[in-house]
């Protein structure tokens, strides 16, 4: 089995718009998501799968989109091979932490 890719991008995209992005620019390039812890309003961590071959392509999507990431290197092998990967995204905002409120449980 191949080793897990890990990749990282920082943005001042609205959190919403730029996990949205990467969640249909996996779809487009024929991958899927297989996971997704949002840390509050500050980092997503995505999991997920892409062709081996298709990461050059997500890194330039989320480029163009004002998503700073560093393409993964030294891909090799089968470029239609399934990868997992990882992307942590940090965001870059005034806004203060995320709250919830989360109810007693009774008892």
């Amino acid at each position: 089995m191949r080793a897990l890719i890990m990749m990282t991008a920082v943005t001042r995209v609205d959190r919403r718009l730029a996990t949205q992005l990467v969640f249909d620019t996996v779809n487009r390039l024929g991958g899927w998501i297989d996971d997704t812890r949002m840390f509050s309003n500050v980092m997503n961590t995505i999991r997920l799968i892409l062709p081996s071959g298709a990461f050059s392509s997500f890194a330039q999507a989320l480029c163009e989109a004002g998503i700073a990431i560093d393409p993964p290197q030294n891909q090799g092998g089968n470029p239609d091979a399934e990868r997992m990967a990882t992307l942590q995204i940090t965001f870059i905002h005034d806004e203060p932490d995320l709250r919830r409120d989360v109810p007693a449980i009774p008892g």
